[in-house]
């Protein structure tokens, strides 16, 4: 009898180890899926994270390539720097800055197919503005407009305030800057680490916001861009509900 009641036991010991097997087993399964869908979420955001880095490097290596330019300009003309409303021009040449500047040319990796956003008759258009007041810009500092309406063409990067032309055409741009009562600001429109346009917004006795417009022929991978002048700001740039400080630009060929 007791020989019958080991056996027994012995059986519902076994049937219990078995049943746990199952269940350890469909665990597994159900944790080894979670994993391999968060190592899948984990690969797509290194993968925009290397897009994003390649972006950036090629964004900075332009915009180290301007501030460049623009330290020989400013060696060139005495260290005035180079803030200068342009009185005469031409296409290809600037005579206002002490001798020419040839035209920019597309590089023969810029002609080459872009896969990007446009739109269906292949214009480049974008409209950014800031969010809120930029508090003391100082001056020849770049203006971010963080805040995007429209980016077809997707050459506008809101992170850093510039503009890379998608394409290599005529171009539009304009700018509007809002100012506090008392406060004052000149700003620049920067092409390829030339200035094409100068503005200055003042007002002693209301908040004020003034425009600009340039026309400018831009090659492909070109930075455009706002900045402060070299001189005459102070105070906080507005932006907000009542009047936004804004940056566009669309190509018109």
């Amino acid at each position: 009898m007791s020989y019958i009641w080991v056996l027994t036991l012995s059986c519902l010991v076994t049937s219990t180890l078995c049943q746990m097997d199952v269940v350890d087993e469909t665990e597994n399964d159900s944790r080894i899926s979670k994993m391999s869908e968060a190592i899948g979420r984990l690969e797509s955001m290194v993968a925009d994270l290397m897009t994003d880095n390649r972006k950036l490097k090629k964004l900075t290596s332009e915009l180290a390539r301007c501030l460049k330019e623009e330290k020989r300009l400013r060696k060139r003309n005495g260290g005035q720097g180079h803030g200068i409303i342009l009185q005469s021009w031409e296409r290809g040449s600037r005579t206002d800055i002490g001798g020419e500047i040839p035209e920019f040319e597309a590089s023969p990796k810029s002609t080459q197919k872009r896969a990007v956003l446009r739109s269906s008759n292949d214009t480049i258009a974008f409209s950014a503005y800031m969010t809120n007041r930029k508090p003391s810009p100082g001056n020849l500092n770049t203006l971010v407009f963080n805040a995007i309406f429209t980016n077809e063409g997707n050459g506008y990067n809101h992170h850093m305030g510039v503009f890379i032309a998608p394409k290599s055409a005529l171009y539009v741009f304009t700018w509007t800057i809002r100012a506090e009562s008392g406060h004052y600001f000149n700003t620049q429109l920067l092409v390829n680490g030339l200035v094409y346009g100068s503005m200055d917004t003042r007002n002693y006795y209301s908040s004020v916001s003034n425009s600009a417009t340039a026309v400018v022929r831009v090659a492909a991978d070109i930075a455009v861009y706002v900045r402060t002048g070299p001189t005459n700001n102070y105070g906080d740039i507005l932006s907000s509900f009542d009047g936004y400080s804004t940056f566009s630009g669309w190509s018109i060929d």
